[in-house]
């Protein structure tokens, strides 16, 4: 998984939050399938709809 900073970073907290954040979504949706896994991380990171900073993310499975 590659990202930008825009989809953990938070102007009104540490990032040390957006970085735990993460990682709980993927421990809960780890095992979906790439697209899904992106998909439910955009929703559960409050991003899926756009955000303040840019927002890349890419999945692959290997």
């Amino acid at each position: 998984m590659l990202y930008t900073d825009g989809l953990i970073e938070r102007r009104s907290e540490d990032i040390d939050a957006g970085l735990t954040r993460l990682a709980d979504a993927l421990a809960q949706h780890g095992a979906l399938l790439p697209g899904d896994l992106a998909d439910a991380l955009l929703t559960r990171l409050g991003v899926s709809s756009g955000g303040r900073d840019d927002i890349a993310l890419v999945v692959i499975r290997l």
